[in-house]
């Protein structure tokens, strides 16, 4: 059976990866060297500690903090992209997807599909709200999906 799936895209977890990733090596290289710059600027406050920070500056110390920074980008990668939620949209239902937990929302139950910026809202019968989540999908890529398979659409 097919369906589409709302969320981010394989291309969207290789941005997510390489930018989380190069930003960890990029500030534990660099953040030293700015510690040790910002401890001599009058009114920074902490200036004992940034100047601690800036003197821990060994040849090891070249190789380990990027290769940590790295280690630390791509485990925050991981985590917000483990955090994230998905919406499969059937013809009959819509499966609500976190991490292992999948939730199955019958088309019958669902009298309202809108969205409220980046958020999805999906009202249901007796003034329920049966999902109001962020989803990494271009608007207009949810419109479609929710339109295309005949689910009560009431955003423009």
């Amino acid at each position: 059976m097919t369906y589409d799936d709302l969320g981010s895209t394989r291309e969207d977890a290789v941005w997510t990866y390489l930018l989380l990733g190069a930003g960890g090596v990029l500030l534990l290289t660099v953040g030293p060297l700015l510690a040790a710059w910002l401890a001599d600027v009058p009114f920074v406050p902490f200036s004992d500690a940034l100047r601690w920070v800036g003197e821990r500056d060994s040849a090891w110390a070249w190789v380990a903090r990027p290769a940590l920074g790295l280690l630390a980008g791509l485990v925050g990668a991981f985590l917000v992209l483990v955090d994230e939620w998905r919406l499969e949209v059937h013809d009959d239902a819509v499966v609500v997807v976190h991490d292992k937990d999948r939730r199955r929302l019958a088309k019958e139950s669902i009298v309202g599909v809108h969205l409220d910026g980046k958020k999805v809202v999906i009202d249901g019968t007796e003034g329920r709200r049966l999902f109001d989540r962020r989803v990494e999908a271009k608007p207009r890529r949810v419109k479609d999906a929710f339109a295309a398979r005949g689910y009560p659409l009431e955003s423009e």
